[in-house]
């Protein structure tokens, strides 16, 4: 649902931002009918109202998303967890100007704590369904985890950011004369592509962690006891090492 309303939400900027270049055409041409003129301007009426729509829509399904994802790549790292709650991910988002930067590191820890290097890559299974034959079996390969660097992380975020921005900017410009319509409009087709550019990252973004969670659950389902005993001895070396550095926790009192 998260990718749908992400597409959703390119398309829409993408039909506003050629509604905003054809109302740019039309001032520079020498005569505009009444007819077209209103036209133009309801295809832009009806442009805004969809990308506010989907916006929020968009907005409530990407946040349950990124809740459940947080809470299942918690559960996923027998070793160390995940620094962030469901609850805190969300409000990253929501707080004003920590929503600047917050998300951002976010995302970041979400897709690194899903490393697949954080569990050892548990045996080769057999499929034993006999499509293989009897001279030779068929060995269940794995799948590729997704992965995205930082640099695009920040960049999706920053072009989200700069589309708000842009778009805020732009509405604040008077359109009392062509030339100060031409620049508001400008700047909400510039609000526009930073909107595409941010959900097509975002979808490349929720593709690659989704891959990751499944990766991940993957590796410790078919786990031996083996792997997963070295994994709670790991993890209980982890929790020794972070509780001695905390000051006098070993002084006797």
């Amino acid at each position: 649902m998260a990718i749908a309303g992400l597409i959703a939400m390119g398309a829409a900027a993408v039909f506003t931002a050629l509604a905003g270049a054809w109302h740019i055409l039309l001032l520079g041409g020498m005569e505009v009918s009444e007819s077209t003129w209103r036209l133009a301007n309801t295809l832009r009426e009806v442009g805004g109202l969809l990308e506010l729509g989907l916006g929020l829509v968009t907005g409530v399904v990407f946040l349950r998303w990124l809740a459940r994802a947080v809470a299942a790549a918690g559960a996923l790292d027998p070793v160390r967890g995940l620094a962030w709650t469901p609850s805190e991910a969300v409000l990253a988002f929501l707080i004003p100007v920590v929503n600047l930067v917050q998300p951002y590191r976010v995302l970041r820890d979400l897709h690194d704590g899903l490393a697949p290097a954080g569990v050892p890559e548990p045996a080769p299974r057999p499929l034993l369904d006999g499509a293989g034959g009897y001279r030779r079996v068929e060995v269940a390969h794995a799948p590729r985890a997704g992965a995205v660097r930082h640099a695009a992380l920040g960049v999706w975020w920053g072009c989200y950011v700069a589309s708000r921005g842009l778009g805020w900017a732009a509405s604040a410009v008077p359109a009392l004369t062509a030339a100060e319509f031409i620049r508001s409009r400008a700047m909400f087709i510039a609000s526009d592509v930073a909107s595409i550019a941010a959900a097509w990252l975002a979808v490349r973004m929720v593709r690659a962690i989704d891959s990751r969670v499944a990766e991940r659950h993957r590796r410790l389902a078919y786990a031996s006891d083996e792997e997963l005993d070295l994994l709670l001895v790991e993890r209980d070396l982890q929790l020794r090492q972070d509780l001695a550095r905390i000051a006098h926790f070993d002084d006797p009192e």
